[in-house]
């Protein structure tokens, strides 16, 4: 690469740039907005689980939904595009799951998710 062409953004760029939609995703899961959350993720985004994968992001944010839906979500933990979201879901009065997505951010999207 020529040092006055064009140059692949840093960590610190890419952190910056994706912040912005992870707190979005992380709001929207919190509210269960459907709407919300499938605009946090790019139309070709994939979701990789134990039992499969999908794809899209009315899918992707189905899938998002069924998994923490309503949950109650820490900050993301973040370098880069990348982040893991935590989450903390009550599922009976004191008994709390605790969960995780890893995911990757680009152009203002969610890429890929992974469920941890």
């Amino acid at each position: 690469m020529s040092p006055g062409g064009p140059r692949h953004p840093s960590d610190a760029e890419r952190e910056r740039e994706a912040i912005e939609v992870l707190e979005r995703c992380v709001r929207a899961a919190g509210e269960e907005d459907e709407a919300a959350l499938a605009a946090c993720y790019a139309e070709d985004a994939v979701w990789l689980a134990e039992d499969g994968i999908v794809t899209g992001a009315q899918a992707v944010a189905r899938r998002h939904l069924a998994l923490a839906g309503g949950a109650r979500w820490d900050p993301p933990q973040q370098h880069g595009s990348k982040a893991v979201l935590r989450f903390r879901r009550e599922v009976a009065i004191g008994y709390v799951i605790p969960g995780a997505l890893v995911v990757e951010a680009r152009r203002g999207r969610i890429v890929f998710a992974a469920v941890l």
